[in-house]
């Protein structure tokens, strides 16, 4: 006997390019073999992953399952009902709104009689059975009824208007699911035993494709009494078009790569040969060439709701979190609540960790390139799970201050991040020298270079900042470049001649780097590169 279970999509499990769904229904079985179907389900899903399993108050043994494609003639039933109905009070509302239009119409006309009666008037006034007083007071009444009147027929022609479109809209999509081509489902039919009767819930797992997931961060850096806090705010978004809504699941979202472990990567042969020239094309216009700037813009934040001290005690919302799953290779976290993720595309986004990190800020100039001094901030990672590579959104208090990118961090693992620029440190970098040695001009010329770079801490705390410069590097024999009078001596200075400052500069107070270089080379030798 084949029975069709009415079931429903109860867990799913993302992963970075698909999904493991868990189904579930619950119906009566008497003793004998049965075939339970599973119908609807979607396209996408991966026939060699079905497992079937479930349990009742009937004792049931699981002969096979078939997964099979089917052919539909008609569209889904129960949306064509749903577009119905929908269609239906449409209408109805459209129905209340032209009677209301009549009747306003009515009403309309009848004051533009007695606007035109201007010959009643006349004998009225000519018999003294009225005063222009009272006829300025009934003018005065007709024009602000007529006022209100055409107010209401305007709002009337603004709701039918909206209702119209609407209504085009849902007969459109009524008319395609009527007039759709066969639609191919899967359908899976489970073989069964039953020993005894009673209840039994069968259950089926299957993976699909076109789901997947993304980690995504709010690193917001606090200013507290005691110090600095980084918050971190961890989101999945998640998306699918697998042909199937998500209703009310509850939702987890893995690391695990379900793909990569049917088949290993194989090496294929790796040919060099003579290179020729290629054929000339047309030139690519430089508009295809372009791609189109992305802008980050910060989500608005929400205004406080003002409550009342005396009465209320203000209590801060707590925030729903993921429980956090690790095996030996992957971790899982485990949504809290039950979601709804249409199968349209659109990304949904949902709380995984909140947190906050202790963090060590130090800071980050440039001075050749830019007057800006960056602040950096190195944590450690102490949540309950490993940080995942990911795009951030970063902040200072409530202010945006741009994106990021967090790279894969285990618990307890470091990671460093640039955290916007700090304006309470002040940065000049300033051409001090550039003088020609006469005394060598018989044989070689020698130019002479000095710099100063002051910086300034307005802040009301010690900073750390590390200042990054550098002097040319020679790449001719005949050219020789050496730096001197170098006031303090740089921390480091790489092969390539970049040098780097560790400043410590109390609050309110000054500091200063200053340095000399020589570039020496034949009068004869024309000399590229020493402009900055």
């Amino acid at each position: 006997m084949e029975k069709i279970v009415n079931y429903s999509v109860d867990n799913v499990t993302v992963y970075k390019d698909r999904a493991r769904m868990t189904c579930k229904g619950m119906l009566q079985v008497d003793a004998g073999f049965h075939k339970l179907i599973f119908d609807e389900l979607p396209l996408t899903l991966d026939s060699e992953s079905v497992q079937v399993g479930g349990g009742g108050t009937a004792q049931v043994r699981i002969v096979g399952v078939d997964v099979s494609r089917r052919h539909y003639e008609l569209a889904p039933a129960q949306r064509v009902r749903e577009l119905e109905a929908q269609i239906e009070q449409i209408v109805d509302e459209i129905q209340v709104l032209d009677d209301n239009q009549t009747g306003l119409e009515a009403q309309i006309e009848h004051l533009q009689g007695l606007r035109q009666a201007t010959r009643e008037f006349a004998r009225g006034l000519s018999r003294g059975r009225t005063s222009v007083e009272d006829q300025s007071r009934l003018m005065l009444f007709l024009s602000e009824q007529d006022d209100k009147l055409r107010a209401a027929m305007r709002e009337t022609y603004q709701k039918r208007r909206g209702l119209d479109r609407h209504l085009s809209k849902l007969q459109a999509e009524l008319n395609d699911l009527r007039s759709a081509r066969p639609r191919q489902r899967f359908q899976a039919r489970i073989e069964v035993e039953v020993l005894n009767s009673g209840e039994f819930g069968p259950e089926l797992t299957y993976m699909v494709r076109a789901a997947g997931w993304q980690p995504l961060y709010d690193l917001r850096l606090i200013e507290m009494d005691e110090g600095q806090v980084l918050e971190v705010n961890t989101f999945a978004q998640v998306t699918q078009r697998t042909g199937q809504d998500w209703s009310n699941v509850h939702l987890s979202v893995s690391t695990a790569r379900p793909a990569l472990n049917r088949r290993l990567p194989e090496l294929k042969p790796w040919y060099v040969d003579e290179y020729l020239v290629p054929l000339p094309r047309a030139q690519r216009s430089r508009s295809a060439e372009l791609e189109p700037a992305m802008a980050a813009m910060a989500a608005p934040l929400q205004e406080a709701v003002p409550y009342d001290d005396a009465a209320l005690d203000y209590v801060e919302a707590d925030v729903a979190v993921a429980e956090v799953r690790e095996g030996e290779s992957t971790v899982t976290f485990d949504v809290a609540g039950q979601w709804d993720i249409p199968s349209d595309g659109s990304p949904n986004k949902m709380m995984l960790a909140k947190f906050r990190l202790d963090p060590k800020i130090n800071y980050l100039a440039i001075p050749r390139h830019t007057d800006a001094v960056y602040r950096r901030a190195t944590v450690f990672n102490k949540g309950s799970g490993p940080m995942l590579e990911g795009d951030a959104s970063l902040f200072v208090g409530d202010e945006f201050i741009g994106k990021s990118r967090v790279e894969y961090t285990p618990i307890d693992g470091e990671l460093e991040l640039l955290l916007g620029v700090e304006e309470r440190i002040r940065i000049e970098r300033e051409l001090t020298k550039r003088a020609v040695d006469k005394r060598l001009l018989r044989e070689n010329r020698l130019l002479r270079y000095g710099y100063k770079i002051e910086l300034k801490n307005l802040m009301a705390s010690v900073v750390e900042v590390e200042v990054q410069d550098q002097i040319p590097v020679s790449r001719h024999e005949q050219i020789k470049v050496k730096l001197e009078q170098v006031s303090p001596e740089p921390a480091e200075r790489s092969d390539l001649n970049i040098m780097e400052w560790q400043l410590s500069i109390k609050p309110e107070t000054e500091a200063n780097i200053q340095y000399e270089y020589l570039i020496e080379h034949p009068r004869g030798l024309k000399v590229t590169g020493l402009t900055e």
